[in-house]
């Protein structure tokens, strides 16, 4: 898993895996972005994070919620 964090669009990308085949991308809602494969789930993108993070009803929550602690915070 890794996670990445665009200060400029205030956004995380949390990839599970690289991707095979082409990928789909299922909104959630206006903040949360989950994207397919045919093998299952790639990625998910948050948006708006310096707002706080919803992880409620996303797969992988608990996983998710302890890469994101890893990222190193700006002093």
């Amino acid at each position: 898993m890794r996670v990445s964090y665009d200060p400029e669009a205030d956004a995380i990308y949390v990839r599970f895996r690289e991707p095979h085949g082409s990928v789909r991308t299922q909104t959630v809602d206006d903040l949360r972005m989950i994207d397919h494969d045919d093998e299952g789930i790639v990625g998910i993108e948050l948006l708006a994070v310096s707002r706080g993070l919803n992880l409620r009803g996303l797969p992988k929550a608990d996983e998710i919620a302890v890469a994101i602690r890893s990222i190193p915070q700006p002093a």
